[in-house]
C-alpha cells in the first residue's frame, strides 16, 4: 500500500513541475507578444512593403495575405512579358511586310490585321501592367492599414442586434428599424 501512494504522490510532483513549466513558457510567450505589439510600427510595415511586397503583411502578421500579393503580382508579371513577346513578334512582321520580307508564318494577314494584332498585344500589354501597378500600391496601401490597426482590439464581444421599432405617431405611422452594436471592453 505504501508503494502505490509514493508512486501516485510521484506522479502528482511530476504532473506539477509540467504544469508549472507550462505556465512559465505561457508567461514568456505572452510577454514577447506584448513586446512584440508594443514596438510595431506601420511605417516599417509600410516600407517593407514598398521594398518587398507581401513584407509588410508578413510583419503585421497576417500570413495568409501574402501569397495573394504574391500570385497578383506574378500574373500580371506573366501578362506583361507575353504581350510584350506577341507585340514584338506582330511589330517584326508588320514591318516586313511593309518592307516586303517575306514571312510564310504570318501569310494569313494582311498588313492591316497585322498591326491591329500589334497594337491589341499593345494594348493587353499597357492595361496588364497598369493592374501590376494597381496591384501593387494595393499591396502598400494594406500593410499600412494592417499597420495602423494592429493594435485594434476585437473581442468575441461584439454584437450586433436590430429590432423593429413602433411607429410614431408625429412620423405619419412609418415604420422603422434600430440597429444596436454592443462591445464589452477589457480595459
Amino acid at each position: 500500500m505504501n508503494i502505490p501512494v509514493r508512486f501516485l504522490c510521484g506522479w502528482m510532483c511530476l504532473f506539477s513541475l509540467t504544469t508549472l513549466n507550462a505556465q512559465n513558457q505561457d508567461s514568456i510567450r505572452l510577454a514577447k507578444r506584448a513586446l512584440y505589439k508594443q514596438n510595431h510600427k506601420p511605417a516599417l510595415a509600410s516600407v517593407l512593403s514598398i521594398a518587398l511586397p507581401g513584407a509588410g503583411q508578413i510583419y503585421n502578421r497576417k500570413y495568409w495575405k501574402a501569397p495573394i500579393v504574391w500570385a497578383g503580382l506574378g500574373v500580371s508579371t506573366y501578362f506583361v512579358i507575353e504581350n510584350q513577346n506577341q507585340f514584338i513578334r506582330f511589330r517584326d512582321a508588320y514591318r516586313n511586310r511593309i518592307n516586303n520580307i517575306p514571312q510564310p508564318e504570318f501569310d494569313g494577314y494582311t498588313p492591316a490585321g497585322l498591326k491591329a494584332e500589334r497594337d491589341l498585344y499593345q494594348r493587353n500589354r499597357d492595361f496588364a501592367a497598369v493592374l501590376g501597378l494597381i496591384g501593387y500600391l494595393l499591396n502598400v496601401v494594406d500593410a499600412t492599414v494592417d499597420g495602423h490597426l494592429f493594435h485594434f482590439d476585437v473581442s468575441d464581444d461584439l454584437s450586433l442586434r436590430w429590432q423593429p421599432t413602433a411607429p410614431a405617431p408625429n412620423l405619419g405611422y412609418q415604420p422603422g428599424l434600430t440597429l444596436t452594436l454592443q462591445w464589452k471592453s477589457n480595459r
